[in-house]
């Protein structure tokens, strides 16, 4: 035992001596110098690239030096080009004045002839005069053409420019855009002019500036030859190298002839996954070199080389300049020393080792062996003998450690075979339930008689918005709150009843809306009978009831307007017939005295039911409509100056400033109508005054987003129109666009519906948010449109009835009231009458009538519709006028565009002008 512990000591001092010299060496020598070696290294590799990037900036000065050079040369060719000319034009113009041909010849042959000169590189002389008109020229476009309006870029007046500066100083340059000879397309032009005001003209010439660019790129291009050249020649460490490219990510030079002149903007950095360009872009004129993965022009297109690059931004070209070397390199001079020192350090190590082992093995074996067999029976080795025989105490312990071990495998072999498989199939039946309750779609549960929750999924921790973890053991109080507990405890009473329970129950989720479960809790029964726990089953119905709730909605919403449009016509018919003849009785027995006292109030009456039904129609969606792109933001500040008459002085209105255009898609009158009608509704809802805000805005919807239906993603205009109001309660905010619902007690309830009506005939959407004290804000979207130039529109006079005299008119209406009204307004206005009770009847009759002028036709009636008749009469007989009339809309057929249409209910005056808007007849039919 002594000696054994002598000989491990004495081995491990000699050991641990070699390894602390072998260490030391290593710790403070190769660490060392294999730094010094990579920054040497890395530094020659920075210095190359500075020498480089000098290199570019001689280049950049040079070429702008060249460049200067030629602007100058070309100014100076063109001064003389224009004194030669110059001298022309007064030797010309001298012969007229000395007599010898008349003035007008001398001018032409002056003009022509420097219009006929060309130099350079398909160059001219132009001549105008102080009025800007062009007297001498090569394009024939531009010979005697006033140019005054031709302007720049900026909006300049280019010729005037160019007089006023040869007037002002007598001669000029000037640079300006103008098409070359025999193309369309403008180039920066350098034009020099010199005055000469005893003419009372300007002369000059011009060179186009890319002539002067395309000189220095060429020179340019001579220069990255010779760099690229120069560069080739360069090599950091072994193989590394310098390259160039642009921003455009476009690789102007490298060794690598796949590279070079290629887009390797989309090459990736396999380490990082970002982009290399981008990532040498940002470390550009940094103080740290970029490291990244690249391939070696040895092994091209093997992006798998680590690499550190310096790089640099040479902004004079808008290059970035970068010296590139591979990491191994930089290290290979550095590492072949630590690898000697350390081999040197190992071969001490070994060396001592080998002694050390020939010292103690001859003792140290047997123990050792007894050792190893210990080992393997620990890590579970059952089977290993140490098969030491000797008649000493190694010996005794080594038969004592061999029985001992072919004991113990007897005894637990068997037992742990067993344990060990029937651990792993609980465990996988556990992970496999495990994972089928986790991919239900549903929340489950599993309580006990005292509540205290024994197993969740994740569909259920996820419910109640907690880890599955510890919810293990609690109960269930505790996890879903006290609230919903009582909310839910006489369904679980009736579970410990024994019975299977199905119950919905809502609760606000933590983002701001309701949370709508249908939970099932299923009753287990013990051998006994007797209830012992409960599943629960919970499953997520929040989008099935608010997709219900959505339709139910929208479905009311569209029998309420159809059943308003269908109101809507047959109102309008009986109001044409009352208004018809309260007016005809206002004509024949006007004289007779208090008699409009009796018919105006009625006539008002019937308007006010006009414009009812107008409303109704507009909820419907069959109110007329003039789309068009519209100013929504000069349109506001309108309304807003009509409102600031009408409403109470302690409102404040707030619109958008001027200056910002606005444009949308949309009727402007209906919308000046919808946005009045809020105003007014904002106006009830604050008695004290208060602050109201009509906001527009642009709005691209992408994501997605709700209104008063799912919007489509587009670009839209944006109307918000917010009061501090009293606002709606909540059982208002539902029927709020119903008509003729209202919380006012005057109110028509239609303000609301007609804007909503507006809105969705205008393919837009519309939304009320509102809370109870504070107010209330309606958000309008409607499509986007592009701004246009708006004309005015010339309103066109009503010729005299006088005109219609004896002409024939054929009616076509099926109902009698209205078609009597409307024959006795056409006698009233000179026409004689044929009436039709039926499309069908009518085609009948206007194919056979002679002398008929006129045609009046409801659009919906029995037979064919008045669209299909106006478009017969258009075919068969184009020189008769055809008005349409309709308690609906204006109809959008195909064809119906341009036909006048009348819509019910009319006045005589309303019937009048109609004719006079229809094309007059060439002759009779």
């Amino acid at each position: 035992m002594i000696r054994s512990r002598l000989f491990f000591r004495l081995f491990s001092a000699i050991l641990a001596a070699v390894a602390l010299f072998a260490a030391a060496i290593y710790v403070f020598s190769v660490p060392l110098i294999e730094e010094k070696a990579y920054e040497i290294e890395l530094n020659a590799s920075r210095t190359i690239l500075d020498n480089v990037f000098v290199m570019a900036g001689k280049i950049d000065g040079s070429l702008e030096d060249r460049r200067a050079m030629t602007e100058e040369a070309y100014k100076a060719q063109l001064r003389n080009v224009v004194s030669l000319a110059a001298s022309y034009l007064d030797h010309a113009l001298a012969r007229a004045e000395r007599g010898e041909i008349g003035e007008a010849e001398a001018r032409r042959l002056a003009f022509d002839g420097l219009g006929a000169f060309k130099y350079g590189n398909n160059d001219y002389i132009w001549v105008t005069d102080y009025q800007s008109v062009i007297r001498s020229h090569p394009d024939p476009e531009f010979q005697g053409r006033d140019a005054s309006r031709f302007q720049d870029g900026d909006g300049r007046a280019i010729l005037p420019t160019i007089i006023a500066i040869a007037r002002d100083r007598g001669e000029g340059f000037h640079t300006y855009p103008w098409q070359r000879l025999g193309e369309t397309r403008a180039s920066e032009k350098l034009s020099y002019f010199i005055d000469l005001p005893h003419r009372g003209l300007v002369i000059g010439t011009g060179a186009y500036l890319d002539d002067i660019d395309r000189e220095v790129e060429r020179r340019k291009a001579e220069a990255v030859d010779d760099l690229r050249q120069a560069l080739r020649n360069i090599r950091i460490a072994r193989t590394g190298y310098v390259y160039i490219f642009d921003a455009a990510r476009k690789m102007i030079i490298h060794p690598n002839p796949n590279i070079e002149g290629q887009d390797f903007g989309l090459l990736k950095d396999p380490a990082t996954g970002r982009l290399i360009a981008d990532e040498l872009v940002e470390a550009a004129d940094s103080d740290r070199p970029l490291s990244y993965l690249w391939d070696k022009p040895s092994d091209p297109g093997n992006y798998a080389y680590e690499k550190i690059s310096w790089v640099r931004h040479f902004k004079g070209f808008d290059w970035y300049i970068a010296s590139s070397v591979y990491v191994d390199e930089l290290k290979r001079s550095s590492a072949v020393l630590g690898n000697r020192l350390v081999t040197i350090a190992l071969a001490l190590m070994v060396a001592a080792g080998a002694l050390g082992y020939l010292a103690v093995d001859w003792l140290m074996r047997p123990l050792n062996r007894l050792a190893q067999t210990a080992e393997q029976v620990q890590a579970g080795n059952l089977d290993a003998q140490s098969g030491i025989r000797r008649d000493d105490e190694i010996g005794l312990l080594a038969e004592a450690l061999d029985g001992m071990v072919r004991r113990v495998k007897d005894d637990i072999l068997t037992l742990d075979s067993r344990v060990r498989e029937r651990t792993n199939e609980l465990e996988e039946a556990e992970t496999r339930r495990r994972l089928i309750l986790d991919a239900i779609p549903a929340a489950i549960a599993y309580l006990g008689r005292d509540e205290i929750i024994r197993f969740v999924n994740r569909g259920w921790a996820e419910l109640v918005r907690q880890d599955a973890g510890p919810l293990i053991g609690r109960d269930l109080k505790s996890a879903i709150g006290r609230f919903a507990h009582n909310a839910i405890q006489p369904h679980m009473e009736r579970t410990w009843a024994g019975e299977e329970v199905t119950f919905s129950y809502s609760f606000p989720h933590p983002g701001g809306h309701m949370v709508t479960t249908r939970n099932t809790l299923i009753p287990q029964r013990a051998a006994s009978g007797a209830v012992t726990a409960m599943f629960v089953l919970a499953l997520d119905v929040s989008a099935e009831k608010e997709t219900e709730a959505r339709l139910m909605e929208a479905q009311r919403m569209k029998a309420v307007g159809q059943l308003s449009g269908g109101l809507a016509h047959d109102f309008n018919n009986l109001l044409s017939v009352i208004l018809g003849n309260l007016a005809a009785a206002r004509d024949r027995y006007g004289e007779v005295e208090g008699l409009d006292s009796y018919l105006e109030p009625a006539v008002r009456a019937s308007r006010r039911g006009a414009d009812i039904t107008s409303r109704l129609l507009a909820f419907s969606r069959q109110q007329p409509l003039k789309p068009q792109p519209v100013d929504v933001s000069a349109l506001v500040r309108e309304v807003s100056v009509l409102l600031s008459r009408s409403l109470p002085s302690s409102i404040t209105i707030t619109v958008p400033d001027e200056g910002g255009e606005c444009w949308a898609i949309a009727d402007s009158n209906q919308l000046e109508n919808a946005l009045i009608n809020l105003a007014l509704n904002a106006r009830d809802a604050m008695p004290d005054g208060g602050r109201l805000e009509m906001d527009v805005r642009l709005r691209s919807v992408s994501d997605d987003l709700t209104f008063d239906e799912p919007v489509e993603p587009d670009d839209y205009l944006e109307i918000r129109v917010t009061d501090n109001g009293t606002g709606f309660a909540p059982e208002a905010m539902t029927r709020a666009f119903e008509p003729f619902f209202t919380t006012k007690r005057l109110g028509s309830g239609l303000g609301l519906s007609m804007v909503y009506g507006f809105v969705k005939q205008s393919r837009g959407y519309i939304t009320l948010d509102s809370r109870v004290g504070i107010g209330s804000t309606v958000t309008i979207l409607l499509p986007r449109a592009a701004p246009v130039a708006m004309d005015g529109e010339a309103e066109a006079a009503t010729p005299s009835p006088a005109l219609w005299q004896g002409q024939l008119a054929l009616i076509a209406e099926d109902d009698a009231d209205v078609r009597a009204v409307l024959r006795g307004q056409l006698v009233d206005l000179g026409f004689s009458v044929v009436e039709a009770e039926s499309g069908d009847e009518a085609a009948e009759l206007f194919g056979r009538i002679e002398g008929l002028s006129l045609v009046v036709s409801d659009i919906v009636m029995p037979g064919i519709s008045g669209i299909e008749l106006a478009a017969r009469i258009r075919a068969e007989r184009p020189a008769i006028r055809v008005i349409l009339i309709s308690g609906f809309s204006f109809d959008t057929s195909p064809g119906a565009d341009d036909l006048v249409i009348l819509r019910k209910p009319w006045e005589m005056s309303d019937l009048a002008s109609a004719i006079a808007r229809t094309a007059e007849p060439s002759d009779a039919a």
